[in-house]
């Protein structure tokens, strides 16, 4: 049986006095293992809201470094951590909130290569991710495996959030493809306390299945709409056609769909990119014109001169271009540049 010293008690009082969670409650907490997937905007609050809770062990996945722009919403960091692994630097933080839990940083994203080991080992997942090929991965594992996961996105102003099992309606009976419409990783706006909404309600999601308080979003997705402070549950229902519910379902690593294009785009771009150098040279040159790709908003904020064409405009627009002169594209990570 788990037992708690004098300190935990006086920590976890608030929980203890709760009819529904209690002692037992709070001991299911202490010895669960949970995984979370991505520490940006959603997994900050979701780890330090877990960590403060008391969950025994806490599994950071996360590939990336902190940027300057991370910290309009993603709280968990500070400006000493630019440049440094989000994992770590969130584990640290963790620690220091929570000195009776255990904190492991994975610093590489989920990929086919961990995410069996990762997700098998955890009693819960958490997808704290910016992407469909991540989310099927999640999805896949853990319907295959009989783990349950929670889900949540953020758009602008506009939240989601689901929970599932793996003998309910699955990620893929609601996304059986990705959207046509939906953002890449880098090029999309959102409200920067929207993460924290959404990533609370998973942190309540997940200690309400933890210690056995009946899910509000099971088998469900909660809409949220932030500028109107309007709230939506959508009831889901099972795929007849979903491979993933099938019962001869099986992990097959070798899925394009596991694969985020936006980390594809990175990997391609390297063989474009200019060194800061050479391009100061190209821009001091009559023969050479820029172009930002950008949207309007983020050209208005700040852009290096040159043309402007958005990228979903550029193919409508390509007489507009120059034919004589050499371009350089540019825009704000080199994911959108390199796609145009």
């Amino acid at each position: 049986m788990t037992h708690f010293n004098s300190q935990e008690f006086s920590r976890y009082t608030r929980h203890i006095q709760l009819g529904d969670i209690g002692v037992e409650g709070q001991r299911k907490l202490k010895s669960a293992r949970v995984l979370i997937v991505g520490c940006g905007g959603l997994g900050a609050p979701v780890s330090l809201y877990l960590a403060a809770a008391g969950v025994g062990q806490l599994t950071l996945v996360d590939g990336d470094h902190v940027e300057l722009s991370n910290l309009q919403r993603q709280v968990i960091f500070t400006e000493a951590d630019i440049g440094l692994s989000k994992a770590i630097c969130a584990q640290t933080r963790l620690k220091a909130l929570n000195g009776h839990i255990e904190v492991n940083a994975v610093s590489e994203r989920l990929s086919v290569d961990n995410a069996e080991r990762l997700i098998q080992a955890a009693d819960l997942v958490i997808d704290c991710t910016d992407n469909f090929a991540t989310r099927y991965l999640i999805n896949d594992v853990c319907k295959v495996h009989g783990k349950t996961w929670i889900y949540a996105s953020v758009y602008q102003f506009s939240g989601q959030c689901a929970l599932f099992t793996s003998e309910q309606t699955c990620f893929r009976c609601l996304f059986p493809k990705p959207p046509s419409n939906a953002p890449d990783c880098n090029s999309h706006g959102v409200l920067g306390v929207l993460p924290g909404l959404l990533g609370t309600l998973q942190a309540t999601e997940a200690i309400k299945y933890l210690t056995g308080i009946a899910s509000g979003v099971a088998n469900a997705l909660l809409l949220i709409e932030a500028d109107t402070m309007q709230m939506q549950k959508i009831q889901l229902r099972p795929d007849e056609d979903c491979p993933c519910c099938n019962i001869n379902f099986s992990f097959n690593p070798a899925l394009a769909d596991y694969q985020p294009a936006c980390h594809t785009v990175r990997n391609e771009h390297d063989k474009y990119s200019l060194a800061a150098e050479e391009f100061n040279q190209h821009q001091r040159s009559k023969e050479v014109v820029l172009l930002d790709v950008r949207d309007k908003n983020e050209h208005d904020a700040f852009n290096l001169g040159g043309l402007h064409v958005p990228l979903n405009e550029l193919e409508q627009r390509l007489d507009e271009l120059p034919s004589n002169k050499k371009i350089i594209v540019y825009c704000q990570s080199g994911v959108r540049s390199t796609a145009a």
